[in-house]
């Protein structure tokens, strides 16, 4: 019985296991059959998808690529002011405090000279009893000389009585007691003379002696006078204080710095290159003096025309590149300072036959996509020559008169039909232009000649975009205000705007908080913001630069 019962049982998953294997295969072959024909019905209707794409003519064209950097303004000739001799601080020019000006030869500060002066007053004490040491050391040599005179004198007169009595001897008058008598006297005599001339090298080297104390003393005195001096400071050059820590009546140490003196009219703006960029620049132009420099200074976008004068003798540690040292042009230097953060924008050789593209133009396999037969796209490899922010440029080569694709996206390559849109040129040059009249030609012409800080590269540039009477606004307020000219008056708008008085608060409160401008222009706009309707001109800038 209990065979059959599981006969019966493995029979009965036997027949389940069929049908669920037939149920499977049909709706698989179902499935499959569904599929052909839906796919049948969609290649009848299907029809090839179309991409819009912002492309360019490109030709080829000049470009003169330019390195940007970051860099700091550094002082050309700093002084450090320090007290020569430990004491109190007795006196102080009123200029002597953060940010004075001071001219050359002007006394800065002056410690206690009590002590120095008595010094000074022993040296020269010193100096008279050396004096009167020669003097008398002279009298002596004299003295010493007569006394000789009179020993050789009497020493002869002895010699002349000995010969005497020795003759006198001969004859057989003389006795033996007065011959020796005199023989003992010319002998003193001669002792005498010895004596005298012991005495006068004596005197001889005491003159020497007295001539090297008064050297002595001469030093000795002009040392005490230099302490003397010492204890004024007095200014150099006409410059500048800064870090001021002296104050009138305060005790200082020997050597302690108590300001420094910067010279505002040598300042120099120090930054970093690329060992590539630095190389590109050495190549066609080994001594960098005809390389253009340009400082941009605050909000304002204040322009500076810098030399190149020297560039690091070697790499910090942990340091990348080159750092340069670039001089800035006196005559335009008023706004900045020593440790301002500038930006520095160096240009290189212009470039011929080149293509100035965005870099979404390319791929990461340096490719860029054209416009084909039937506006169908078609790959091209390019060679990128620099890169300038958010554009490249590439050498011309095949690209001459081809529609670039300027926008690549990840549905866009090789084959892939586009619906073009033209756009132009992207360009460095700016916008707006400037008509310069014959006057201001000349003017500008002279004075780009004259000035020592510009690079001939430079000047040459700048004479031949002024000659065709046309320039670049920036280019066009930069050389105005070399020359000092005004720039051509606008019409004035007569039209006013009523502020209100949280709106006069929040512009008394942005122009007192902004450094860019003058005390002068600050004051005219403070002035103006006290009446309750202002010009719309001023209204407009305001807003724009408080980013309203």
């Amino acid at each position: 019985m209990k065979f059959m019962t599981k006969s019966l049982f493995g029979l009965f998953l036997a027949a389940l296991t069929v049908s669920l294997l037939a149920s499977a295969a049909f709706v698989l072959k179902s499935s499959f059959s569904g599929d052909n024909n839906g796919a049948g019905r969609r290649a009848g209707n299907a029809r090839e998808r179309v991409f819009a794409v912002n492309v360019e003519t490109v030709r080829g064209q000049m470009a003169t690529p330019v390195i940007e950097t970051f860099g700091e303004i550094l002082s050309g000739r700093t002084l450090d002011l320090r007290a020569s001799s430990s004491g109190a601080v007795v006196q102080m020019a009123d200029s002597f405090r953060e940010g004075g000006m001071v001219s050359k030869g002007d006394l800065l500060f002056q410690t206690d000279p009590a002590i120095a002066n008595a010094n000074a007053q022993l040296r020269e004490t010193e100096l008279a009893e050396a004096k009167s040491e020669q003097v008398e050391a002279t009298s002596a040599l004299v003295l010493a000389q007569d006394e000789l005179v009179a020993a050789q004198r009497q020493s002869d007169l002895r010699a002349q009585a000995h010969a005497r009595q020795q003759s006198l001897r001969k004859r057989g008058i003389g006795t033996e007691a007065a011959l020796e008598t005199a023989a003992l006297a010319a002998s003193s005599a001669q002792q005498a003379v010895l004596s005298k001339r012991q005495a006068l090298a004596n005197a001889k080297s005491r003159i020497t002696r007295a001539g090297i104390a008064l050297a002595r003393v001469k030093i000795n005195l002009d040392e005490a006078h230099r302490l003397l001096d010492d204890t004024s400071i007095v200014a150099e050059f006409s410059g500048v204080l800064a870090d001021v820590t002296g104050v009138r009546g305060g005790l200082v140490g020997a050597n302690e710095r108590l300001a420094r003196l910067i010279d505002p009219q040598r300042l120099e703006v120090a930054f970093r290159i690329s060992s590539d960029d630095y190389a590109r620049l050495v190549t066609t132009d080994p001594d960098l003096g005809a390389t253009d420099v340009l400082v941009r200074f605050g909000s304002l976008g204040i322009e500076i025309f810098a030399k190149i004068d020297r560039v690091s003798g070697a790499v910090g540690e942990g340091q990348t590149g080159r750092q340069l040292f670039a001089s800035l042009d006196p005559n335009m230097i008023s706004a900045v300072r020593p440790g301002d953060f500038v930006s520095v924008v160096l240009s290189e050789k212009p470039m011929q036959n080149v293509v100035v593209l965005p870099s979404t133009a390319m791929n990461a396999n340096q490719e860029v996509l054209a416009l084909g037969a039937g506006d169908r796209l078609e790959i091209i490899p390019v060679q990128i020559l620099r890169k300038q922010g958010d554009h490249i440029i590439v050498a011309l080569g095949a690209l001459d008169g081809r529609d670039v694709v300027l926008e690549r996206a990840p549905q866009l390559g090789a084959g892939i039909k586009v619906e073009p849109r033209r756009t132009d040129a992207p360009t460095f040059i700016d916008a707006k232009r400037v008509t310069l009249t014959a006057q201001e030609q000349a003017e500008i012409i002279d004075a780009v000649t004259a000035h020592p800080r510009i690079p001939q590269a430079a000047k040459d540039r700048i004479i031949r975009q002024v000659k065709t009477g046309e320039v670049s606004e920036k280019l066009a307020l930069r050389m105005r205000d070399m020359v000092g000219a005004e720039p051509p008056q606008e019409p004035i708008d007569e039209t006013t705007v009523t502020i209100t008085d949280v709106q006069r608060g929040e512009m008394v409160a942005f122009v007192q908080a902004n450094d860019d401008l003058s005390t002068d222009v600050k004051n005219r706009v403070l002035q103006a913001l006290k009446n309750p309707e202002i010009p719309k001109s001023m209204y407009d800038r305001l807003t724009k630069n408080m980013g309203g």
